[in-house]
C-alpha cells in the first residue's frame, strides 16, 4: 500500500488549484452569471509550485538576474491595472526549516537584491512583468547554498494569494571554475600537533614533511606494525600554525609522487577539516570527498574562515587502507 504524506497532499492540491486558476482565467467569460464569482480570484507566485528553485552559478564578480513573476487566475477577467508588491521574506526561512527539517540561512548582506519590488498585472493578462531576483555569487564568500525568499506582500485590489504559493524559496550557491586564489606561503609553518608519522629516510614520511613546500618528501601514517602487529587506523591528522592569521577559501592536497599503481591508494579519500584562531578551540569547516587528478585535489570551502591554524584530517584513503600519505597540503 503507497502511502502519501500530508505535505505531499497539501502540495498536490496547491499544483490542482493554481491549474485550475489558470484555466478558468484562460476561458471566455461564462454566457451565465456565477455566483459570487470574485471569490474565485487569486494572485500567487509563479514559480512557487516548484519547491526549491536552485540556482549554481560560477563564482564571478557580476550579477546573475533570475526572472520571476505572479500570476493571476479566477472566473472573472482581470479588468484593473493590478499592481502587486514584492518583498525578501528572511522571515520565511524559519518557517521553511521547520516544515522541511532543513537548516538554510540567508545569504551574505550585499550579495543579493531585488530589482523592483513590485510588478504589475495588466487588464485582460494572467501573468504579470517580470522582475529579478539579482546575486552576485563573489559575494557569497564560498561555495555554501543560501536560501532567498520572495514573498508576496499585497496588491491593489486585495485579492487573496492561494494558500501555499505565496513564497518562490531560491536557493542560490556558486562554484568555482579555476581556482582564482594565491597560495598562501608555508615558508614559516610549524606543525601543532599530529596522529602518527613514519620514517621514510631520504623521502621524509614526517608530519612536517606535508608543509615543506616539496613534492619529493610527504607525509605518511604509521605504517610499520607494532609489536602485538597492530598500526592506527583512519582517522589520522596534522594540525598545522600557519603563525598568521589567514582567509582560507579552500586547500589543495598532492599525493605522495611515484608510481600511482603502487602510491595511489595513499591518497587521502574522505577528509574532515577545521580551523582555528588560538589553537585550542576548532570550528568546523567541512567534510570533503576527494578525487584526485594528476594526483592532486583541490577542495573549497562551503564558508571562507579566518584562521591561524587549521587541522587536516583523514577518514578514509583511495584504496580503503588503513593508512594515508601526502606530499603536500597548501593553503589559499
Amino acid at each position: 500500500m503507497v502511502r502519501i504524506s500530508k505535505k505531499s497532499i497539501m502540495k498536490l492540491q496547491n499544483i490542482i488549484i493554481t491549474l485550475g486558476l489558470l484555466l478558468i482565467a484562460s476561458c471566455k467569460q461564462a454566457d451565465y452569471p456565477i455566483e459570487n464569482a470574485s471569490s474565485y480570484t487569486h494572485i500567487f507566485m509563479q514559480l512557487a509550485n516548484n519547491g526549491l528553485y536552485e540556482k549554481s552559478m560560477a563564482i564571478a564578480d557580476n550579477w546573475e538576474k533570475i526572472e520571476l513573476g505572479v500570476g493571476y487566475g479566477g472566473v472573472e477577467e482581470n479588468t484593473s491595472n493590478l499592481e502587486i508588491q514584492l518583498t525578501i521574506d528572511e522571515a520565511a526561512i524559519l518557517r521553511y526549516n521547520e516544515q522541511n527539517g532543513t537548516s538554510y540561512e540567508i545569504a551574505p548582506e550585499g550579495s543579493y537584491r531585488l530589482k523592483d519590488n513590485k510588478v504589475f498585472i495588466a487588464p485582460g493578462r494572467s501573468g504579470s512583468n517580470s522582475t529579478q531576483l539579482e546575486v552576485n555569487s563573489s559575494l557569497l564568500n564560498g561555495t555554501h547554498p543560501y536560501l532567498i525568499p520572495i514573498s508576496i506582500v499585497n496588491n491593489s485590489a486585495n485579492l487573496p494569494v492561494v494558500e501555499g504559493l505565496g513564497t518562490t524559496y531560491f536557493l542560490v550557491s556558486g562554484f568555482y571554475e579555476s581556482n582564482p586564489f594565491e597560495n598562501y606561503s608555508s615558508e614559516k609553518w610549524t606543525i601543532l600537533d599530529y596522529s602518527d608519522d613514519d620514517n621514510e629516510g631520504a623521502s621524509g614520511g614526517r608530519a612536517r614533511h606535508a608543509i615543506d613546500g616539496k613534492l619529493e618528501t610527504f607525509w605518511h601514517s604509521q605504517w610499520r606494525r607494532n609489536p602485538d602487529g597492530s598500526r592506527p587506523n583512519h582517522p589520522h591528522f596534522i594540525a598545522v600554525d600557519m603563525h598568521e592569521t589567514n582567509l582560507l577559501h579552500g586547500l589543495t592536497i598532492y599525493g605522495r609522487q611515484g608510481d600511482e599503481s603502487k602510491v595511489g591508494y595513499l591518497f587521502p579519500k574522505n577528509v574532515f577539516i577545521e580551523g582555528s584562531v588560538d589553537g585550542e578551540n576548532w570550528l568546523t569547516v567541512g567534510n570533503f570527498d576527494m578525487v584526485a587528478t594528476n594526483n592532486m585535489a583541490t577542495i573549497y570551502f562551503e564558508k571562507n574562515v579566518q584562521v591561524r591554524y587549521f587541522k587536516f584530517t583523514t577518514l578514509s584513503s583511495k584504496g580503503n587502507s588503513d593508512t594515508v600519505s601526502a606530499a603536500e597540503i597548501v593553503a589559499f
